[in-house]
């Protein structure tokens, strides 16, 4: 190249310079534009969306909530036809003046004094009273009702037989006599589903001042599930995403109402924030007791501490905005694109050079991944452990050398199968469904399972995680299978030996004093039953089961004529027999049942008032294979005889059990009641009995 042309090539070189920096200059004013106009434009679609949300989530919540006033008005309207009338107002008011404990109603001993011939009278009417309020409850709907004294004394009820009042209900009593209107409850769980009571003042027939005083309370309970499930179901107009909840407040904090889960009701451990005016205003948050982004609004019901929040998910709400967003975006991109394709055409030679290097970049970088890929693969070749993926059908499309050599098969012939194919239908279906949980979770799932592989069995603890592509879409599931079978035979000779323990205890009882062998087995049975029936879980029914077989094993280290012993015990000899926790605890402290066996065993004659021994623990300080065995053991010893007293019957010995709420688990024994009443519990009755 010559020195003039040299020269001429350094301006147009500056030139070119020139026209790049204009041209970038243009092209991102042009951008910056664009994206000024989209941000208004989606800013001021957002703020009428916003708005749309707003005023359908009221309108929703509102008419719901109307819905739910309705249903309380209307039962307050129907309970208010009877307890209106001169025959309850009258019966009330009489009731209020007669200054006794009402309960000569349903026992008909009257007490002797002033008012006797008045009481009789209402005892006389009390009959016509009861089946006319019993006749009311039953055709009005209502689970049960009661009138209560202003002394908190029930006097008239549905049912035969009037339950005691909770600490809550006494309480909404209260409040109705001291503020005469209706009152409603929070929605609680029971036996029936979710029920509300309502307590409705029954006002005297005459006045003192001017007005008119409550003499007494009806209290009805009513079912609530159909209602609250009417509310909360979608209608067809209910658009994708939308939702209807419930919240209530109680002394125990928020909660939400969810008929559809066992409890059917649910706390709320972060409740969302209330104005001033106890509403839940419009606002974007979590949804209620989730994670889940939503828009929601929340309308309390007039005089009662619930709520009724309509939400809808705002990906949903918000799924025409982002629409429109897109498409904003996707015109100016547009734009910008022809703009910047038509600038770029000047410069492609340019340009071509710098694809050139980046190309080569890309190619040495490229050559490093496959090193490294090269790199994992040996060490996938050389780990004992199973490592495969499998695609979302199910079928493999990896496996490593360990895995195929553990099924006998080569790993071509390993691809494209699935778990059913490869491992037996039974353990297939299996491991389907632990992938379906790891897919539908998106977290890893650890599962262990029992496979045979060459006719030999194996545990495996494996592990399974979602195989996810850069825009975290599931793309199939990575499994990796530990051998853990020495393990798991190592924890079975561990059980088998406490088995054997166990076992050898017992039939030292047996050997050493039949009738705590007796005593032993009668009491393994019912704390079976029981624990059954109160649903236990598999570790706490183990508990209870050898810990009732073992039950009696220190008092073999007492002597038999003190057990036996017609007359009471002296309190030397109480405390000898009280060290018979002592002896067990020598025996079975050393053992390593990996249950708290015992620690039940050694718990299992505490009382919840602290009167039992050896610690004089209360209530949770007690722990529950500790309760069930306590009410276990304290039921066997009384239908079985003694020497000192006949066997008790069954029934005796559970109206025992109930009249020392002081000293047992009122819930444990019920549950006991309950379970003896099944074929199974009559079968365990028969056979104690021979």
């Amino acid at each position: 190249m010559t020195a003039s042309s040299s020269k001429a090539a350094l301006p147009a070189m500056g030139k070119n310079r020139s026209e790049l920096i204009m041209g970038v200059a243009i092209i991102s004013l042009i951008i910056v534009a664009l994206l000024t106009w989209v941000g208004w434009s989606v800013r001021a679609k957002q703020g009428e969306l916003h708005e749309q949300i707003r005023g359908r989530l009221e309108l929703l919540a509102t008419s719901r909530t109307e819905v739910l006033s309705s249903w309380l008005s209307g039962l307050v309207e129907q309970t208010d036809k009877l307890i209106s009338s001169d025959l309850f107002r009258l019966y009330a008011t009489d009731m209020d003046l007669i200054d006794a404990d009402p309960s000569f109603l349903i026992t008909g001993i009257i007490p002797e004094g002033e008012s006797y011939d008045q009481m009789a009278q209402l005892t006389d009417q009390f009959p016509l009273m009861h089946q006319t309020f019993a006749d009311f409850t039953v055709f009005a709907g209502f689970l049960s009702g009661r009138i209560v004294h202003r002394s908190g004394q029930s006097y008239i009820g549905s049912d035969s037989r009037v339950t005691p009042l909770s600490p809550s209900q006494t309480a909404l009593i209260k409040k109705t006599f001291a503020y005469p209107l209706p009152h409603f409850s929070p929605l609680r769980q029971t036996g029936n589903g979710l029920v509300i009571d309502m307590c409705v003042p029954i006002f005297s027939t005459a006045e003192e001042n001017g007005e008119k005083k409550a003499v007494a309370v009806a209290m009805l309970t009513k079912s609530a599930g159909t209602t609250i499930t009417s509310l909360l179901s979608n209608t067809p107009l209910s658009t994708n995403g939308e939702r209807t909840r419930i919240m209530q407040m109680t002394e125990a904090g928020f909660q939400e109402i969810v008929p559809w889960n066992p409890g059917g009701i649910a706390h709320l451990a972060s409740p969302p924030e209330l104005d001033s005016g106890q509403r839940l205003g419009f606002e974007k948050r979590n949804s209620l007791g989730a994670q889940t982004p939503v828009f929601s609004l929340g309308v309390k019901v007039p005089d009662l501490d619930l709520w009724v929040i309509q939400e809808v998910d705002t990906r949903s709400a918000t799924q025409g905005l982002q629409e429109y967003t897109r498409i904003s975006l996707l015109i100016a991109g547009l734009i910008a694109m022809v703009t910047s394709l038509l600038f770029g055409a000047v410069w492609w030679r340019t340009i071509g050079q710098s694809h050139k290097r980046i190309a080569g970049r890309f190619q040495i970088l490229a050559q490093e991944l496959e090193q490294q890929r090269n790199f994992l693969d040996s060490i996938n070749d050389s780990i004992p452990d199973f490592i495969a993926v499998k695609n979302l059908s199910g079928n493999y499309t990896y496996a490593n050398p360990a895995l195929a050599e553990g099924v006998g098969r080569p790993e071509d012939e390993v691809l494209g199968l699935d778990d059913v194919a490869l491992f037996g239908f039974d353990t297939g279906k299996r491991l389907e469904q632990s992938d379906a949980q790891t897919l539908q979770t998106g977290t890893p799932v650890t599962v262990t399972e029992r496979i045979f592989l060459k006719s030999r069995e194996h545990h495996f603890q494996i592990t399974k995680v979602t195989l996810k592509d850069d825009h975290d879409t599931p793309q199939g599931i990575v499994s990796v299978f530990r051998d853990i079978t020495a393990m798991v035979q190592a924890e079975d000779r561990k059980r088998q030996a406490i088995s054997q323990t166990v076992e050898a205890l017992v039939k030292a009882i047996e050997f050493t004093d039949p009738y705590l062998a007796g005593h032993s087995l009668l009491m393994r049975d019912v704390s079976s039953l029981l624990a059954e029936n109160l649903h236990l879980s598999p570790e706490d029914k183990s508990t209870v089961e050898i810990a009732s077989n073992l039950s009696q094993i220190g008092k073999m280290f007492i002597d038999k004529a003190i057990l036996t012993k017609v007359d009471q015990l002296s309190d030397e000899e109480k405390e000898l027999v009280q060290k018979h926790v002592d002896h067990a605890a020598g025996i079975l402290r050393q053992i390593d049942f990996e249950l708290p066996v015992y620690e039940a065993i050694y718990q299992m004659n505490e009382r919840l008032d602290g009167s039992g021994y050896p610690n004089g623990l209360h209530d949770e300080e007690i722990s529950l294979q500790a309760r069930v065995l306590s009410v276990a053991n304290s039921f066997c010893a009384m239908i079985r005889p003694r020497a000192y007293r006949p066997a008790m019957s069954p029934q005796q010995a559970l109206d025992n059990l109930r009249s020392s709420t002081h000293s047992y688990d009122l819930r444990i024994v019920e549950a006991l009641a309950a379970a003896l009443e099944t074929s199974r519990g009559n079968k365990l009755l028969e056979k104690a009995g021979e």
